[in-house]
């Protein structure tokens, strides 16, 4: 792959990132237009809306096309506040300064980090997964497959249909494939997801069972998707953990390194 580094290379790993998002919106809207959920490029990005209280709505891509202008970075927050939302920004370490002082000048707080990790698939031999079992989950499974990927997000509580509902918008967004990991019983223990767009695939919704962890579960949901993008033609995969989680150590056992750390801002609606 020609790009390992540098914000060419960080665009492309932001931009797979925004159009995993975008399925997932269009998918939303499909299913609930009433809600008013909508998207508009701002501030060199992109900002999402799915709806006032949903974890999804955040603006992506913020100062990956140079200096954002005071008045463009206006308009970001006003999309948000129109819609009663607070203003949630996914920030690339590689994104232009200018948004760094516009985030200290109007008092953000960091809530959390998140790694982007990578993997080249270019030459290279993805072997079939080893147990324990996995596969693809059929059409009509999404809403089962929606709440085991939800109690393993809960760390096993109860769950909302509303929660398994909102989920379920990644089981039909294009291009998407979802899989399912099985204990040693046979019963649906974990899942997860990949979107492949060009040459490029991005892995996501990874949850496994509080009861199943340390299975290998993960693990053998990351290899049947290596192997899906491989037989793709990607040349690149693409995955978002936390730090130091148990998702990004078995991520990099399969041979993901972390390309950067993104701060994720928020300002509240005060």
């Amino acid at each position: 792959m020609q790009y390992l580094s540098g914000m060419e290379f960080a665009r492309r790993l932001e931009e797979t990132e925004l159009a995993v998002s975008e399925t997932c919106l269009h998918s939303w809207v499909a299913r609930h237009p009433e809600l008013g959920s909508t998207a508009a490029p701002l501030a060199g990005g992109k900002a999402l809306f799915f709806g006032t209280a949903s974890p999804l709505s955040q603006a992506l891509g913020v100062g990956m096309r140079g200096p954002v202008g005071a008045d463009d970075f206006d308009r970001l927050e006003s999309f948000f506040r129109a819609r009663g939302a607070p203003v949630v920004i996914s920030l690339c370490p590689h994104a232009d300064p200018s948004v760094l002082a516009h985030l200290h000048a109007r008092r953000y707080r960091i809530t959390h980090f998140e790694n982007t990790l990578f993997r080249s698939l270019q030459g290279q031999t993805i072997l079939p997964p080893p147990r324990p079992k996995v596969r693809r989950a059929d059409p009509n499974e999404r809403d089962l497959w929606s709440r085991i990927v939800m109690l393993g997000f809960s760390d096993g509580q109860p769950v909302s249909d509303e929660m398994v509902s909102l989920f379920a918008i990644f089981f039909h967004a294009e291009a998407a494939s979802a899989w399912f990991g099985f204990d040693e019983s046979g019963k649906p223990a974990g899942g997860g997801m990949i979107s492949v767009f060009g040459r490029s695939a991005m892995f996501y919704g990874d949850s496994t069972l509080p009861a199943c962890r340390g299975l290998g579960i993960q693990s053998a949901l990351i290899a049947a998707r290596l192997r899906q993008a491989g037989l793709a033609g990607c040349e690149l995969a693409v995955a978002c953990t936390m730090p130091g989680s148990t998702s990004q150590r078995n991520y990099e056992r399969a041979g993901f390194r972390v390309a950067y750390t993104k701060a994720m801002f928020a300002q509240d609606l005060t």
